[in-house]
């Protein structure tokens, strides 16, 4: 018979396989976490015909997959489940914000890196709960940030010394130690994209509150990012 069979990695992925238990779809379906890898090792369980549901492959992985004859279904490629993700995203944000930050939302300077659709869930949930200001950095969505935010500036030459949280969204290394310097004593960096923009290592080093927080949702709602991945995969792997 078939099954759903859920890799739990994390308290998310823990809750998805309850919320599948006893449904039966009509080939056993392998569920991986959105920020799982999938490659050879991830495979090994897998047989030939089975439906795959994850992020993204290696090179190896992809490989595997085609000569099994394993029907792959990516979710990072479906616009509703990262318009959900996102804003799971954004709400996560603000729990971060909230456990680490001095001060009150309505006292706080925001800088958001990049405007894509991630950045602009998390600009859009500050102007919502009226933090003091919002700043988003972009390359080119000037007018669409420029909808929500107070103020829009390009993403180059970083001088933080005006915020007291920058949230970066953008996968690439952007800005260097020395623009790291500009940094408050008492400011907050929060990185959810997948590389981070700067060097999390120096920044600590200097007395920042940076980190990474990669699959975010997981942590801080673990059930509504189950629910999020259950309705896809129903969607798609019936």
């Amino acid at each position: 018979m078939s099954e759903y069979i859920v890799s739990e990695t994390d308290e998310r992925t823990f809750l998805l396989a309850q919320e599948l238990k006893g449904l039966i779809p009509a080939k056993t379906t392998r569920v991986f976490a959105p920020n799982i890898v999938i490659g050879a090792h991830e495979l090994e369980r897998v047989n030939p015909g089975e439906i795959v549901v994850g992020g993204k492959a290696d090179g190896e992985g992809e490989a595997l997959m085609n000569a099994m004859d394993i029907k792959r279904y990516n979710i990072l490629s479906d616009e509703k489940f990262q318009a959900e993700n996102s804003r799971l995203t954004a709400e996560g944000v603000l729990s971060v914000v909230l456990s680490h930050s001095m001060l009150s939302l309505s006292d706080s300077n925001f800088l958001v890196i990049g405007f894509g659709r991630c950045g602009s869930a998390i600009t859009k949930i500050l102007t919502d709960v009226k933090v003091k200001s919002v700043t988003v950095a972009t390359t080119s969505s000037y007018r669409q940030a420029s909808a929500f935010a107070n103020n829009v500036i390009k993403a180059e030459d970083f001088d933080f010394s005006p915020y007291d949280v920058v949230v970066n969204t953008v996968p690439q290394s952007i800005v260097s130690d020395k623009s790291v310097l500009t940094f408050k004593p008492s400011a907050v960096y929060i990185d959810v994209a997948s590389k981070p923009a700067l060097s999390i290592c120096f920044a600590k080093y200097i007395g920042v509150d940076a980190d990474v927080y990669p699959a975010l949702p997981a942590k801080t709602a673990p059930l509504s990012s189950a629910l999020a991945m259950k309705k896809y995969i129903l969607e798609v792997a019936k």
